[in-house]
């Protein structure tokens, strides 16, 4: 099936909600010089970034024997795979990314890092003249199913749907990407939603999500669908990785509450400036948790007390939590995630969202305490992709994408009605109301030579004046959204397209529903078409023939 679409004008971040103070400062070219480890969105960065990377010592046979085993299992393509003898030789660098394991593919925005991270491969390199190699982190050691159980579309009616993942067994503290997962039932139940779902996209998912594990699932998806495009793909929880990076364990354990002091201490400093901080750590635990063979989690206090999810827990000297630690029984928390992989990957860009890029700013301290070479941060790519229907439909509305992307409903509303509206009655309310409270007013004069204290009765008066106006106004608009009940309509699904939940479409519908709606060529297709700089939000309008 071919594509034809249209990238509407690009929307400026700022008329949009739901994107960090960090994330607009680095779009905006104003980032403070100390707020990040290495300057954000910058090539040059990059290139420091590859000159350290290159010259530290690392093991980088074993590191592309790992990563070409994966990516077979996968389903990474020869032609990527055949990349890793740069990576064999300490010849490569990379571009990463990375997000939890989530149901069909998580939502739209993990499939737009992912495809992120390939362009920006190749920009850079083009820019330093080595080998770089995009490379998806696969999360699965988050023990939050609650976060990644849910794969939203929309049906045939532009009602949202949810399909949900539901294991066999849920235990706490789990991690969520060693689950079990056959979604056989849900991907059929998503291609009946749809009216011409593509056979391409459903193969690809029911291929992906067939007995497996959920994280074993998203590296087939994002093997077979971006491993063309030489995508690499990693599960963080791999044995080999927790062994490569044994040195930064053992430094973390030595630091013992240091670094988490360090840490608070750089969230206060940024707390001061108005800057978000997502991490609060555990006050008395470390920056990582222990997992042995039941894949739970466990919390690890400065004191040796090992407790579980439910509450219970035992005490370990330092030299048994030193074994545990050698044996690789680390998993680390949000704060040490990025340093782990920036110590065994030789990264020199990271593909974040916004939630991120706000966490980063806290970490500045680590990575030099540490010793990690720290990759640019660049802000992923944002998308909205929407299909003829729904295009046409914006079109009939007349309002414009950024209003609708930005604007609250109930504005949106007013809006649509006071154009509606031949009498102009809002208008009129407000003239009225002006009147009555000019009439009023010029009591105010006269009453203050009587008795200062009349003002307040004044002020008292003028309101219940105006009571039955008000509620006249709301009877007024009541009937107003009766008689254009299409219209409102029309906006309420337009809106379920575009800003599911409140919130815009590529955080809530999933990359598993428009696979399945548009196929990957498609997609991969309509992504390509955008320009190089994606400082901006971008609407796509999808034609189907």
């Amino acid at each position: 099936m071919s594509s034809v679409s249209r990238t509407s004008s690009a929307i400026p971040f700022g008329s949009l909600g739901n994107f960090s103070r960090t994330w607009h400062a680095i779009m905006q070219g104003r980032v403070p010089h100390d707020l990040f480890a290495a300057m954000p969105a910058d090539m040059n960065s990059c290139r420091i970034a590859a000159e350290r990377q290159r010259a530290q010592s690392r093991p980088w046979k074993e590191l592309a024997d790992l990563f070409e085993a994966r990516g077979k299992s996968y389903g990474v393509p020869s032609s990527t795979l055949a990349r890793l003898d740069a990576l064999r030789e300490g010849r490569a660098v990379m571009v990463v990314t990375g997000q939890q394991a989530g149901f069909l593919g998580g939502p739209l925005y993990t499939f737009l890092k992912a495809y992120h991270a390939t362009r920006l491969a190749a920009e850079l390199e083009d820019y330093l003249h080595l080998p770089v190699l995009p490379v998806f982190w696969l999360e699965g050691e988050d023990h939050d199913l609650e976060e990644v159980r849910h794969a939203r579309y929309l049906a045939r009616g532009g009602d949202l749907g949810d399909l949900r993942f539901e294991p066999t067994a849920e235990h706490k503290g789990f991690m969520v990407g060693l689950y079990g997962v056959d979604a056989a039932a849900q991907i059929e139940e998503l291609a009946a939603a749809l009216p011409l779902p593509s056979d391409e996209g459903l193969t690809l998912l029911r291929e992906a999500y067939s007995h497996t594990t959920l994280s074993d699932a998203m590296g087939r998806l994002l093997a077979r669908s971006l491993g063309p495009r030489g995508l690499l793909v990693i599960e963080g929880m791999e044995p080999e990785l927790k062994r490569m990076a044994l040195p930064l364990w053992e430094k973390v354990l030595d630091r013992g509450p240091l670094l988490g002091e360090m840490l608070r201490t750089r969230s206060e400093e940024l707390k001061q400036q108005q800057w978000v901080t997502p991490l609060e750590p555990t006050p008395d635990s470390y920056l990582f948790y222990l997992a042995g063979e039941d894949h739970i989690r466990h919390s690890l206090s400065y004191d040796g007390k090992l407790r579980t999810p439910g509450g219970q827990a035992e005490t370990l000297t330092h030299r048994e939590i030193k074994a545990r630690v050698r044996a690789g029984e680390v998993s680390p928390k949000a704060a040490l995630r990025p340093l782990y992989q920036d110590v065994v990957l030789p990264s020199v860009a990271y593909v974040a969202g916004p939630g991120e890029l706000d966490y980063h700013a806290q970490l500045t301290p680590l990575y030099t305490d540490l010793g990690v070479a720290a990759p640019s941060l660049f802000p992923r790519l944002s998308a909205t992709l929407l299909d003829a229907k729904t295009a046409k439909a914006v079109e009939k509305l007349g309002v414009t994408y950024d209003k609708l992307l930005g604007e609250d409903k109930q504005a949106l509303i007013r809006e649509l009605l006071r154009e509606e509206d031949d009498q102009q009655t809002a208008q009129l309310f407000d003239l009225v109301r002006y009147t009555i409270e000019a009439l009023y007013a010029q009591l105010r004069p006269a009453l203050a030579e009587i008795d200062p204290t009349l003002d307040g009765a004044l002020h008292g008066a003028t309101g219940k004046s105006l009571h039955p106006l008000n509620e006249l106004q709301q009877k007024t608009e009541r009937a107003l959204k009766q008689k254009y009940g299409t219209l409102l309509a029309r906006l309420d699904k337009t809106l379920t397209a575009l800003k599911p939940e409140g919130k815009i479409a590529e955080r809530v519908l999933s990359t598993g529903y428009y696979l399945a709606k548009f196929s990957p060529e498609m997609l991969l297709e309509a992504l390509d078409q955008l320009p190089t700089e994606l400082r901006e939000h971008w609407v796509i309008e999808m034609e189907q023939g």
